[in-house]
């Protein structure tokens, strides 16, 4: 409440709190004979007077909380422009995956030699065709893939993909031997069913 006009003062001020805040929640809580532990990931929005509205300010922090989280956790961010504008790109990616199931996504196939150069059987790699900004790189879109839980149906469909194109090769005496590989996340490993599908 006490913060003055100074910008990096004020910064500095508000940081301290939020250490503080921090000390003395950190270290283990017991709750019924269990110890748990605890760590603060902790946004700060700084604002003078009454130019932005609550909700925004608390829309704010909440940004900067999520890069406290992003940046390993247990520490303190501010909000910045910079932070809410990528926050922005990663939801509006998370929204043009869900509508790119299953239909705008590629599999491709890395073929795998032996020693002498022959064919043993390939990989499959999946790439994202977006109809407007093209082609999108897995490194891109697979953490927000696993971050939002839409990494359970896009393995699966990489899956039966892949089976696929196994069937296509297997009437082809030269292809029937290979081997397809496929990158298998650990959500996917977690699932009861796994094994099954």
């Amino acid at each position: 409440a006490n913060l003055d006009g100074q910008t990096l003062t004020s910064a500095d001020n508000a940081r301290q709190v939020a250490v503080r805040i921090r000390l003395a929640l950190n270290g283990p809580v017991h709750i019924q004979e269990v110890e748990h532990g605890i760590s603060l990931s902790i946004g700060i929005c700084r604002f003078r007077g009454r130019e932005l509205a609550a909700e925004i300010l608390i829309e704010h922090a909440e940004a900067a909380m999520y890069k406290a989280k992003h940046d390993g956790r247990n520490c303190i961010r501010f909000y910045d422009p910079v932070t809410q504008a990528a926050l922005e790109a990663r939801y509006t990616l998370i929204a043009w995956l869900h509508k790119a199931l299953p239909h705008e996504l590629r599999l491709y196939y890395q073929v795998q030699v032996d020693a002498k150069g022959m064919p043993l059987g390939a990989e499959a790699l999946i790439r994202w065709q977006h109809p407007e900004k093209g082609l999108i790189s897995p490194a891109m879109f697979i953490p927000l893939a696993e971050e939002s839980g839409l990494i359970l149906p896009i393995g699966a469909w990489v899956l039966e993909t892949a089976c696929q194109q196994l069937a296509l090769w297997s009437p082809d005496a030269a292809q029937r031997h290979l081997k397809l590989a496929v990158n298998v996340s650990a959500q996917q490993f977690l699932q009861v069913d796994f094994a099954e599908v």
